[in-house]
């Protein structure tokens, strides 16, 4: 980090995520810091930065959430999400989890927590 608390070491600052992303600062797929993904053979080619090199090589032993990938790439999150999101569209990566759901079901929570109790 810099002096001015940046990501950059350089004196442009914030000019090498932009440059990553080409531009792009919004992700196209909805993604969760919590949100782990996987490897999957691309069936779409697309032209592969380092960073997306990378992004697949954390994920093809084991799934990775979005936040441990960011972490390993030194990145934003926000610039990790917009590559993934080229994978995610090259269908090189896919969510571990598809069918999860965002938010926990409260009521079936509360539900097993009550049988459980019950049958103690």
């Amino acid at each position: 980090m810099t002096s001015s608390g940046g990501w950059s070491t350089s004196a442009l600052g914030d000019v090498r995520p932009y440059t990553l992303t080409g531009g792009r600062t919004r992700p196209t797929h909805p993604l969760h810091l919590t949100t782990r993904l996987v490897t999957r053979p691309a069936t779409r080619p697309m032209p592969m930065s380092i960073d997306h090199e990378a992004l697949l090589m954390h994920c093809s032993a084991v799934p990775c959430s979005v936040a441990e990938l960011a972490a390993r790439l030194h990145q934003p999150v926000q610039v990790v999400k917009v590559l993934i999101g080229d994978l995610l569209d090259a269908e090189a990566l896919t969510p571990a989890n598809p069918n999860s759901p965002a938010d926990p079901d409260v009521h079936l929570l509360r539900r097993l927590r009550d049988a459980l109790q019950e049958s103690l």
